[in-house]
């Protein structure tokens, strides 16, 4: 599908409501805003970010353009034309034309009704119209929520899940593999496996060996993504064959996400495997494969998962025992790998016997890797141990576990640094301050928790609202909680303001439609700080702001059946209103006491007042 990169300034519109509408888009970097007219008003229907596509409808249903598309700062698109976007469709396996077609006629009623009557979107919690690409988007809780057309091909390859290929993956000719014999390897090591397509291209995917990996890995996974936003595929292989012929290095690039958790891929993440490889190395292949792609809808989710643990039990001999040809480094990969799927088996499955054997795979690669031999591959290993002990320390609030893992994250940012890794930096820091803040908690320790505001302030200065919108709005709202902590400790009410402010942010662009649960913690975390600041600085505006925070949160934890979060919500905003009785009845005392005292001085002063004037008269 060819594209062109087109870059408008702050406030450009991209097109007008009623535009003919001839192109779809892809946005690169940068925050699009689509509104829509409503009476002589225009309501905000979405803000998008890098990633997510808008303007399909239009060429899909050849209708004019629904919404005002417009940049909120500098952005960069991919414009894909109406013909390469519809011959691109074609090629999704009995995906008819006519049914996407009255499905976007749907879908305009859809967004007609969410402007119109329903819900409509204020200017704090606009509604999110186009998904990120390979999102799969439908209706929460019976509220109407527009759908884009990659949730119509979702929710389409959803009903036909048993019949259809659901998982898509594209391997790039290896470079250096002159007659695709090692390519085709690849290929074949997951044929077999249900739900599962992989195909290979003859497009040579990498890069020249010689360059500094530092220097190259954020602009190919940044070009990967875009190359899988194109191709409708989900998971990329690319890397190479060694020059002695002896050892095939592959790399993985999927669509991205803003969630760390145990088990997710880094950009340096890479299993070398034998040159000419055993059928035994081909469960672990399938099963990091796996581990690599970013789910893009529940029946992606529940096909990973169904395939993870069998997959990985076959290919645990491989895990634990590196072929002896590979270098100590090459080795250490496949060890890495095989903790990452551990991690993510244990992710998806609550269970800490998997994160124990993923933490066991790292802390061995750990202990015959040296930093100076393989610093990437090490420093990799150790950002993947602090996620699983930080999973676990979390779990049994263990304070010698969290230690570990926050030891573990200092020093891979002994090598991730700002200026060579930008975001695996900044993602560092982020998980380095939620660990500290869960130390402190432990330990009560202001000092730590200063270093984790530090911290997210750090991840801060990476993660923006335009670039990275959903990291961005969790630093906010985690550097919110920690502010409020030590606000209350301090009795501080600019610290106490800051946090409110954090927390006013990350709703910026959490919202209750878009990301139910993440908008009511960061709303619990509003109606905390405001409660705070209400009881020092006795404003009972504060107190209102708290209880109807903690309102918004508890309709949210009620209604997803969370119920846990709901009962504590609902102390809250129970200690919030019973503070702001007591303020009132207060205040009606020192009214009345005041107006019974005016009345006794009203009183004294008319009987002067007589006493003189009848002197005067003697």
């Amino acid at each position: 599908m060819k594209n062109y990169e087109r870059q408008f300034k702050d406030g450009e519109v991209i097109f007008r409501e009623g535009d003919r509408g001839n192109s779809a888009f892809v946005i690169v970097s940068g925050q699009v805003e689509l509104t829509k007219k409503k009476g002589r008003k225009s309501v905000r229907l979405a803000l998008l970010s890098a990633g997510e596509m808008f303007g399909e409808m239009g060429v899909i249903d050849k209708s004019a353009r629904s919404a005002t598309a417009r940049a909120l700062g500098p952005v960069l698109l991919d414009m894909i034309e109406k013909d390469d976007f519809v011959a691109s469709l074609e090629k999704r396996p009995d995906v008819a034309l006519t049914v996407i077609g009255n499905l976007a006629g749907r879908l305009r009623e859809t967004n007609r009704l969410f402007v119109e009557g329903g819900n409509p979107a204020s200017p704090s919690q606009p509604a999110r119209v186009g998904p990120r690409v390979g999102t799969r988007v439908g209706t929460r809780d019976g509220d109407p929520h527009p759908l884009s057309m990659q949730g119509i091909l979702d929710a389409f390859f959803t009903r036909r899940a048993s019949r259809e290929r659901l998982l898509e993956i594209r391997v790039a000719r290896l470079r250096g593999d002159e007659d695709g014999e090692q390519t085709g390897l690849v290929v074949g090591s997951f044929q077999g496996l249900k739900g599962i397509h992989a195909q290979a291209v003859e497009e040579t995917f990498a890069v020249k060996p010689t360059e500094d990996l530092s220097t190259i890995l954020e602009p190919a996974q940044t070009a990967g993504r875009k190359w899988l936003a194109r191709e409708m595929a989900d998971l990329l292989i690319w890397g190479e064959v060694n020059e002695i012929k002896t050892a095939l290095q592959l790399r993985f690039i999927s669509e991205p996400t803003w969630e760390d958790h145990p088990g997710s891929f880094m950009i340096t993440d890479r299993l070398t495997l034998p040159a000419d490889y055993s059928a035994d190395y081909t469960p672990l292949l399938a099963a990091v494969a796996l581990a690599a792609t970013t789910p893009r809808g529940e029946p992606h989710r529940r096909l990973q998962k169904s395939l993870l643990l069998p997959t990985l039990e076959e290919a645990q001999e491989a895990g634990r025992q590196p072929p002896i040809e590979l270098s100590l480094a090459d080795q250490s990969t496949l060890q890495t790998c095989y903790g990452n799927v551990a991690s993510l088996i244990g992710y998806q499955s609550s269970d800490p016997a998997w994160y124990r054997r993923a933490a066991q795979a790292y802390q061995d690669v750990l202990e015959v890797l040296p930093k100076e031999e393989a610093s990437l591959d090490w420093a990799s290993a150790q950002r993947h141990l602090g996620l699983v002990l930080q999973a676990l320390g979390e779990r049994g609030s263990d304070e010698e576990i969290l230690t570990k893992a926050a030891d573990a994250y200092r020093a891979a940012l002994e090598v991730f640094s700002r200026a060579t890794f930008p975001s695996e930096w900044a993602a560092l820091q982020a998980k380095l301050g939620s660990t500290l803040y869960k130390l402190d908690f432990i330990r009560g320790d202001t000092e730590i928790l200063k270093d984790a505001i530090g911290a997210f302030q750090s991840a801060l200065r990476v993660f923006t609202r335009a670039g990275n919108p959903l990291r961005w709005s969790e630093a906010k709202n985690n550097m919110g909680q920690a502010l409020q902590v030590w606000g209350d400790l301090a009795r501080n009410a600019e610290l106490l303001d800051r946090a409110v402010l954090c927390c006013q942010e990350a709703l910026q662009v959490r919202t209750r439609y878009d990301t139910p649960l993440q908008w009511a913690a960061t709303q619990n975390n509003l109606g905390s700080a405001l409660f705070l600041l209400g009881k020092l600085t006795e404003d009972s505006e504060h107190l209102e702001g708290a209880a109807e925070a903690f309102g918004q949160a508890l309709e949210i934890y009620q209604a997803h059946g969370a119920a846990r979060l709901a009962r504590v919500t609902e102390r809250n905003m129970a200690k919030a209103e019973d503070m702001l009785r007591a303020r009132l009845a207060r205040k009606v005392a020192t009214v009345y006491w005041e107006d019974e005292e005016s009345t006794k001085r009203a009183t004294s002063l008319g009987r002067n007042l007589r006493r003189r004037t009848a002197e005067s008269e003697v």
